[in-house]
């Protein structure tokens, strides 16, 4: 479900003010465990060194899956 919320946008050398901007929740819960994923990938020694996934990946994995399905 898209709904709409406002942020924070800094102006360029004079006031700041509140902005209109879509939100999806959906999109922003599969980015995040996205996010959470690829973080943990980047710099796990086990994932780095093997082609498999360690168990933290694998449940990351799992976790990012069942938001997209």
């Amino acid at each position: 479900m898209t709904k709409t919320e406002r942020q924070w946008r800094d102006g360029s050398g004079g006031a700041g003010h509140l902005q209109r901007v879509a939100s999806n929740a959906v999109f922003t819960r599969t980015q995040t465990a996205y996010r959470a994923y690829i973080d943990h990938a980047s710099g796990c020694a086990t994932c780095a060194m093997d082609s498999g996934q360690c168990t933290i990946a694998e449940e990351l994995w799992t976790v990012y899956g069942a938001t997209t399905s």
